[in-house]
């Protein structure tokens, strides 16, 4: 360990490699050839995961169309029938894509669902003072009932009363300006009683 920090002192640019990573490539490029024999130069290239309906086999060869339409030989060795892993990946992340989209869309389905869960909570607590309230309030309802029974008609008496009284008044007082106002027209404005 100490031999190894004595180095790295020595030698920084050691330390600057050790920290770089690289990874072998997983694209595979290969020929597409006009002869069984796959010999010469290839036509048209091809790359990892690109799909091939088969036409021919031969011992080493397979004669194949792209789906471009395009005809051809390629190694049987490069051939394999499940999907490459690039493919894989490919179809992976687009359906990562989506359930993540998926799961967002829950979760705010989720707050949104949470926070009408705390309105409906609060209403509920609410709701069960007002029921426990309940008992009092029928009581001082049928105490307010009772009252009224006996207040109502006392009361409604002495309004009538005073309604009367009022009216009396409010008639001799026109009573008497109506008369006073026809006897003093009648006189030419004296007043003779």
């Amino acid at each position: 360990m100490r031999l190894i920090s004595i180095l790295m002192a020595i030698w920084p640019f050691t330390a600057a490699m050790a920290a770089e990573i690289v990874y072998v490539t997983d694209e595979l490029r290969l020929g597409l050839y006009a002869d069984e024999q796959t010999t010469g130069r290839p036509f048209q290239t091809l790359l990892s995961g690109a799909q091939l309906d088969v036409l021919e086999r031969a011992l080493t060869s397979v004669r194949v169309q792209t789906e471009d339409g395009v005809e051809g030989w390629v190694k049987t060795a490069y051939l394999v029938a499940a999907k490459p892993a690039r493919l894989r990946v490919a179809e992976l992340e687009r359906e990562n894509e989506t359930i993540s989209s998926q799961l967002d869309s829950i979760r705010s389905i989720e707050a949104a669902n949470l926070a009408r869960v705390g309105v409906l909570e609060a209403d509920l607590a609410e709701a069960q003072q007002n029921i426990a309230r309940l008992p009092e309030l029928e009581s001082q309802n049928v105490a307010l009932l009772s009252a009224l029974d006996t207040v109502g008609t006392s009361v409604a008496m002495r309004w009538l009363i005073l309604a009367a009284i009022v009216a009396f008044a409010v008639g001799c007082l026109a009573g008497y300006k109506w008369l006073d106002r026809r006897v003093r027209r009648q006189f030419g404005g004296l007043k003779v009683y």
